[in-house]
């Protein structure tokens, strides 16, 4: 019986996984996903800056301190420094 109520805890605990997962892709999408994705993340610690308050040329400095501790996969780090460099 105890094997059953973990098995039950751990299917539950991955299907919340897989539906957070697609719920935040989803809420990202669109023409002006970027800037939601920066806003959302880098607002967890602090109010974002507006990407002209930096040049193209600063904001990747920028983002080699504060990508691993917002813990930006890889592929975050570009799309928000895709949208902070885009002019």
């Amino acid at each position: 019986m105890r094997h059953i109520a973990t098995f039950a805890r751990l299917a539950f605990a991955l299907l919340a996984a897989v539906l957070l997962v697609a719920c935040a892709s989803q809420r990202f999408d669109g023409p002006d996903g970027d800037r939601r994705f920066y806003e959302a993340r880098c607002g967890v610690c602090h109010v974002p800056r507006p990407r002209e308050d930096f040049t193209a040329a600063e904001w990747p400095r920028i983002l080699d301190v504060m990508a691993p501790r917002a813990g930006l996969t890889g592929m975050q780090r570009e799309r928000v420094s895709a949208y902070l460099t885009a002019r």
